[in-house]
């Protein structure tokens, strides 16, 4: 009998291997050895880039994050997507007035990331401002998974799931929530749950998950929802966690931060500029593959995504300016409050008038995002507060960024013309950061002199 040639053996196997690692589609079939944490932090309910500087590049968009992770997954089937808290919004307090949008832009955001794909979200404080009654709803509305294990009810109950178990191959991974019991992270979520909420002590929430996963789950991932500080010492005092995606506090990690051997540390930044990859393979080295991927031009805008946050931009238009004429500023020909302040300041009105601030509205019209609530708080003067502008009346008078955006309430002065009354008379960069961020103006503090010379008067 002729025998086969040991090489054409080898190839006949080596082709075989290969046959198997990839499936009928073309992609690469799920190592059973690896798996993949897709990790994001801190969206406070932006779903596309905001900023102010004039560059040809903002990173973020869900749009973005959806068209990446298409991509993502044909070769790595097994990914699992997590989210360490604060998802909803930014704002303490939502006025009457506002929460109508503020509740839709939330459904819209569950909207897309359930149609991304979502594995588990730890809850942050900011969730809480709409009441844990309507986050449970959503939860409810979306089959969302909101977790949590040290987040409470008055009576002592769980309110969210503590932990989920996600199977990737052959192996399982459990995911647990921890949101802060130290710093003001407490007291907030008392505060913004009107005492319907509140955190029991962390590492015992999460001593006791740990112990429940054990012989459950193969690798272990705490989602937190705290300062860095605290997940240094979650590592060091809690055995079994094998990663930790931190949240709460916006700063990000190029490299993933060893404790002690114990645990790698992880945080992704703010408003999903970056996203998260981390690959660990679990086999006899454990070793492990890290990037933070930046959502920027180079990647495409997912067409579906996007048409779900223009339906919800069409929806707050509506409801706030369903009776707008199209295609007209409403701002056209108001007679601003700051020409009051012209009366006695008539040159350092004449330059304000030359600044971006002057037509800070009109920006958000020609972007038909004039009627929205998240957009008019730095787009108008004291937006919300008492005497300012608000989503009921939208007086047109206080449009644009105006003399008491930076000066303060002057109603007082304005009646008196008494120069004791001008509550913020010299304002410094503070007062500028309060919109002008680190994510919305990078520039700013490494250029605080060059930002005050194009506004000084």
């Amino acid at each position: 009998m002729k025998k086969t040639p040991v090489f054409l053996l080898l190839l006949v196997g080596a082709a075989l291997l290969v046959s198997l690692a990839v499936s009928p589609d073309g992609s690469r079939a799920a190592d059973d050895s690896k798996v993949t944490i897709v990790y994001s932090s801190n969206m406070l309910g932006y779903m596309e880039p905001c900023g102010c500087e004039e560059t040809d590049e903002h990173l973020g968009g869900l749009y973005k994050k959806a068209t990446y992770l298409d991509e993502y997954r044909k070769t790595h089937p097994g990914t699992i997507i997590v989210d360490s808290g604060d998802l909803l919004t930014e704002e303490e307090s939502i006025a009457p007035s506002v929460e109508p949008s503020a509740k839709l832009k939330a459904e819209c955001i569950l909207e897309i990331f359930k149609n991304i794909g979502i594995d588990a979200v730890n809850v942050g404080e900011f969730d809480l401002v709409m009441g844990v009654g309507y986050l449970k709803e959503l939860a409810k509305k979306y089959d969302f998974p909101f977790i949590s294990a040290n987040l409470v009810d008055a009576g002592g109950k769980h309110i969210f799931p503590r932990y989920i178990i996600k199977k990737v191959g052959n192996k399982n991974v459990g995911i647990f929530g921890l949101i802060s019991d130290t710093g003001d992270i407490p007291g907030k979520v008392k505060e913004f749950s009107k005492g319907e909420a509140s955190v029991t002590e962390a590492i015992a929430a999460a001593t006791s998950v740990i112990e429940e996963l054990q012989g459950k789950a193969d690798y272990i991932v705490a989602l937190t929802h705290q300062q860095a500080n605290r997940d240094w010492i979650i590592a060091r005092r809690v055995s079994g966690i094998d990663l930790i995606v931190g949240g709460h506090d916006k700063q990000r990690t190029n490299d993933p931060i060893n404790v002690d051997d114990k645990a790698l540390i992880v945080r992704a930044g703010e408003k999903g500029q970056f996203l998260g990859v981390f690959e660990a393979d679990l086999g006899a080295g454990k070793s492990f593959n890290h990037e933070q991927v930046p959502l920027g031009n180079s990647v495409a805008e997912k067409p579906e995504i996007v048409a779900m946050i223009r339906e919800y931009d069409e929806k707050v238009f509506n409801m706030f300016g369903g009776n707008a004429q199209e295609g007209v500023n409403p701002a056209e020909g108001a007679v601003l409050r700051s020409e009051k302040c012209g009366t006695c300041h008539a040159n350092q009105l004449a330059k304000w008038k030359t600044t971006g601030h002057a037509k800070a509205y009109n920006t958000l019209f020609e972007k038909r995002m004039n009627y929205d609530p998240s957009c008019l708080t730095c787009h108008t003067v004291r937006f919300e507060q008492p005497g300012g502008f608000n989503m009921n009346d939208q007086p047109m008078s206080l449009v644009h960024v105006q003399c008491e955006v930076c000066h303060g309430d002057a109603t007082e002065h304005l009646a008196s013309f008494s120069a004791d009354k001008i509550p913020n008379r010299k304002p410094t960069i503070d007062d500028c950061a309060r919109c002008h961020t680190p994510y919305r103006s990078p520039t700013l503090i490494n250029g605080a002199k060059v930002y005050m010379d194009k506004i000084k008067h």
